[in-house]
């Protein structure tokens, strides 16, 4: 399911469709809906990574939901940049119903630090996120 068919469209503060993806901005949320067939690089990464900070504030350390809706590629090593420029996530939740969305997921578990939570729903990604916020 699409973010802009879902209940929780009514809560984003901003979003942008780049060339490789919608990227939907929440208050502590940020959402990704790449495009069919894209590579998301580093070059893509720090577009958005500018763009959290001017809507979210300089320090936001936002819960990253990646809602694979389509088929996409992503340079899995470039996580090692993210976090050499010390950037950093709440939680990294991953909706995958593509086969190539699992291999994706596969190795960027080879170069993210943290964890990261496989979902079935967009659904699944907010309950698991407030959930997470109830925690601390």
């Amino acid at each position: 399911m699409r973010l802009a068919d879902s209940k929780y469209v009514d809560q984003v503060i901003e979003f942008i469709d780049y060339d490789f993806g919608i990227f939907y901005f929440f208050d502590d949320i940020i959402v990704s809906e790449m495009h069919e067939g894209i590579t998301f690089n580093w070059k893509c990464a720090e577009k958005v990574i500018a763009d959290a900070k001017r809507i979210l504030g300089e320090d936001c350390r936002p819960h990253y939901i990646s809602n694979r809706i389509n088929e996409y590629y992503t340079v899995s090593q470039d996580w090692l940049k993210f976090f050499n420029n010390r950037y950093f996530l709440k939680s990294f939740s991953v909706i995958t119903p593509h086969p190539s969305g699992m291999m994706n997921l596969i190795f960027e578990r080879m170069f993210y630090r943290r964890r990261i939570f496989q979902v079935t729903s967009l659904h699944d990604a907010f309950q698991h996120i407030y959930e997470l916020q109830e925690e601390v």
